[in-house]
């Protein structure tokens, strides 16, 4: 029992001189904090740059100073040996140390910028990207497609514009409801990225009007191109008897672009020739417009 207890006492002494002395404690851990801390590898790398020049400096210090005094015939005594030991190590490793922290601190200053501009440019990118293009269909914009519309061209080079309106539109929306209109215009879209060549540009241009600019395309070629969108989105999945289909067609208006055309005055065109397909029984492709029969039509 003496032995037990006094086991219990020697086991309980140094609790207890912890639970008297908490600051002690606390600063043995800190202590240990501190020091694991200072050994990330940030603090390594310093470290050991450190002291390979501080061991350069070490060596070259002896290898002066003892070829000057053997040069000038002076003795080399202990005092030699501890100025060429001592003395680049307290001069050159807190100079060493301090620039090699500052050089790690510029190097991780321009790394977090170099993250900074990259986040920023992509940020950018996707802004630029969300302000020229339609957020429902992901083709471009009005005023994007326009501006693409006012290239400049070469002699002789043509482009063709193509403008393009869901038949029945409105009614499509009173009777199905404004999903299945929205359902109808992204299929659209899609015909149209699918049949367009990689160089073409596509845009909707306000509504259920969408606009497909041919590069160097002539009325021929834009024709056979036109008539191939209005026959895809006619046989399209939506055009299917099934009881929540869709009937979806299209009216199609072309107009050429030449050099020095004018961009308004093109879709002008464009959209006369669309009206014309509209009052000839829609679910058709025009390029010719006689002004005289112009008038209002439902679209």
């Amino acid at each position: 029992m003496l032995d037990l207890a006094l086991e219990d006492r020697a086991g309980s002494a140094p609790r207890r001189c912890i639970e008297k002395n908490p600051n002690q404690a606390g600063n043995m851990s800190f202590s240990r904090i501190v020091y694991s801390n200072n050994m990330t590898p940030r603090g390594k790398r310093i470290l050991g740059k450190s002291i390979v020049v501080t061991i350069v400096a070490v060596v070259a210090t002896f290898g002066l100073s003892f070829t000057a005094r053997l040069g000038l015939q002076m003795p080399i005594d202990w005092l030699s040996w501890v100025e060429c030991t001592f003395i680049p190590i307290l001069i050159g490793m807190p100079v060493s140390a301090f620039i090699f922290t500052q050089a790690e601190t510029i190097q991780e200053t321009c790394d977090k910028l170099e993250k900074s501009y990259t986040a920023l440019r992509e940020a950018h990118d996707r802004l630029t990207f969300v302000s020229s293009h339609d957020p429902m269909t992901g083709l471009l914009s009005r005023g994007e497609f326009i501006a693409r519309m006012d290239r400049k061209r070469d002699e002789g080079e043509c482009d063709t514009l193509l403008l393009i309106d869901p038949d029945h539109f409105s009614m499509i929306n009173d009777q199905h409801g404004h999903s299945k209109g929205d359902e109808a215009l992204v299929r659209i879209a899609k015909a149209l990225v699918y049949l367009t060549r990689p160089g073409d540009s596509i845009g909707r241009l306000g509504g259920e009007e969408f606009g497909v600019l041919l590069r160097s395309a002539r009325k021929e070629q834009a024709g056979t191109i036109a008539e191939n969108i209005r026959r895809l989105i006619e046989a399209g999945p939506m055009a299917k008897g099934q009881q929540d289909g869709v009937k979806v067609t299209v009216s199609i208006g072309g107009a050429e672009i030449s050099p020095d055309a004018d961009a308004q005055d093109v879709l002008r065109t464009a959209g006369r020739c669309l009206f014309e397909a509209k009052q000839r029984g829609r679910n058709r492709v025009s390029f010719d417009y006689e002004s005289a029969k112009l008038r209002a039509v439902t679209p």
